[in-house]
C-alpha cells in the first residue's frame, strides 16, 4: 500500500480501490479485513518514491513503480 487513505469505491465489496495513477479498480486485501494483501508479497518502495496524499496503487502500477525505483539507484 501506498499510504493509509486509499480511495475506496462504496458500491463495490469491501476492499475495492481505485488506482491513483490509473483510475483501474483492484482489491486492496488490507482495507479488505484480510490479514495481508497482495503488495505485501513485493518489495517496498523507497521512502522517496512515496507521495503524500497518494493513495494505492494497482498492481501494474505498483510493480512498474518499483521497477522505476530499482532502475533510479
Amino acid at each position: 500500500m501506498m499510504n493509509d487513505s486509499p480511495e475506496t469505491n462504496e458500491r463495490e465489496a469491501p476492499g475495492s480501490l481505485i488506482c491513483a495513477r490509473c483510475g483501474a479498480p483492484f482489491r486492496c486485501g488490507a482495507q479488505a479485513g484480510d490479514s495481508t494483501c497482495w503488495c505485501a508479497t513485493l518489495p517496498a518502495l523507497p521512502a522517496d518514491r512515496l507521495r503524500p496524499g497518494v493513495s494505492c496503487l494497482c498492481p501494474a502500477c505498483l510493480a512498474a513503480e518499483i521497477g522505476r525505483a530499482g532502475r533510479a539507484k
